[in-house]
């Protein structure tokens, strides 16, 4: 299963040697990884709240959680 990329390979690369392996070879990153998407959804869903210019990328990120949008890699786009 592809997640949502939010560092380049060569930065993710660089992780794992300092961390000391892959964590996506892990049996439990499934449920961490999907707990990360629905922490960065709900981040941007609280923010939506007053800043009409995240609205659009909140939706898009509950319709992805919920199945409503094309299969991952999803296309988030940062907020800040």
């Amino acid at each position: 299963m592809k997640y949502v990329r939010t560092v380049t390979e060569s930065e993710y690369v660089e992780f794992c040697q300092a961390y000391g392996r892959d964590v996506t070879e892990w049996e439990g990153y499934e449920l961490l990884a999907g707990a990360r998407e629905l922490r960065m959804t709900t981040y941007a869903a609280q923010h939506a709240a007053t800043r009409p210019e995240w609205q659009a990328e909140a939706q898009y990120r509950v319709d992805c959680l919920r199945g409503r949008a094309e299969a991952r890699p999803w296309r988030w786009k940062g907020i800040m």
